[in-house]
């Protein structure tokens, strides 16, 4: 299958786990790809309970949105590999990852997988995401990670200042809708992304310590090395915080800024003590550069290559930690 569009339409797209459940983005990520003339075609589910779900959802979106027409919904994989798709949206459950963007990379797509990218009971993440981004490279098709927090990064100087040219340490608060090893698998991407947006030369992840502060609270410190020496990353986790918009904030180098969401019209900003800064939303910047990678072969502002392996090592060694102090 070709993974170009037909003559004169636009590129097509299909979404895995598009089911809005709590956190999910299905239909955001549908209306970003929408408002870039991406054609949200078809959604996959495992029931057809889950999959016409996921279709009434994203139609809702795009209608409100872009005025775009719903996307078709199957709970085949086989008709979902066989659809006319340039691009593919992995935002199932964390442990199918692997499985999907498998799948997605076999039919020729393009691909954006939520995070963490590998999770589960795959011993070696980083040796199976150097693998996938080996094929995707050979392939000429782009393999990229769902992580938007790089795209803050712009706004969070302007809210307190510029940055050194060598970070030496982030730290991130956070409040992820889950506990134990799975809030590291959701929460400790968003650090590492930003580490590495920041500091593309880390390549070794010398340290990894995990404390608990309290029931549902956990900090995980993780010393990262490149050529331009050690970057400190801490993420602090708090998994008691209320339903509704969730805290978070993060510091470069001791200048802290605080992520505030508007409950009005859920629009976003950056407050660093007296200075208040509009913040644009990182999951449209996100989605728009995945688009333009594809299309026009721009090179992502704040990812590298090998950055999926290197973050699937970091990740893979504070699983270890975990393990080695939670039996």
């Amino acid at each position: 299958m070709s993974v170009r569009p037909r003559s004169g339409t636009p590129l097509r797209a299909g979404i895995v786990g598009a089911r809005r459940v709590r956190q999910g983005l299905g239909p955001f990520v549908a209306r970003d790809l929408s408002a870039c003339g991406v054609e949200v075609y078809m959604v996959l589910g495992t029931t057809e309970e889950t999959a016409r779900a996921a279709a009434d959802q994203v139609g809702a979106q795009l209608a409100r949105t872009t005025g775009a027409p719903p996307p078709r919904w199957t709970t085949d994989p086989d008709e979902f590999d066989a659809a006319d798709l340039q691009l593919a949206c992995v935002l199932s459950p964390a442990g199918t990852h692997l499985h999907h963007v498998e799948r997605a990379l076999a039919a020729g797509r393009h691909v954006l997988c939520e995070k963490p990218f590998l999770w589960g009971t795959e011993p070696r993440w980083s040796e199976t995401a150097n693998d996938l981004e080996a094929r995707s490279r050979a392939a000429g098709r782009v393999l990229a990670l769902n992580a938007q927090w790089p795209w803050t990064l712009d706004a969070h100087a302007a809210a307190t200042g510029p940055r050194a040219e060598t970070v030496r340490s982030l730290v991130m608060g956070l409040s992820p809708a889950s506990e134990g090893l799975q809030m590291i698998g959701d929460a400790l991407p968003h650090p590492l992304s930003l580490a590495q947006a920041m500091r593309p030369d880390l390549e070794r992840t010398v340290a990894v310590e995990l404390s608990t502060a309290a029931e549902g609270q956990m900090e995980v410190s993780v010393l990262l090395e490149g050529a331009r020496g050690i970057m400190k990353v801490q993420v602090l986790l708090d998994g008691t915080a209320a339903p509704g918009p969730r805290a978070a904030w993060y510091s470069v180098d001791g200048r802290r800024a605080d992520r505030l969401i508007d409950a009005a019209d859920y629009s976003l900003r950056f407050q660093a003590e007296d200075t208040v800064v509009s913040l644009p939303d990182p999951l449209t910047a996100r989605i728009a550069s995945f688009v333009d990678q594809v299309q026009r072969g721009t090179p992502c502002p704040w990812t590298h290559p090998g950055d999926l392996t290197r973050g699937a090592s970091m990740l893979e060694a504070a699983a270890a930690a975990h393990a080695a102090v939670r039996p």
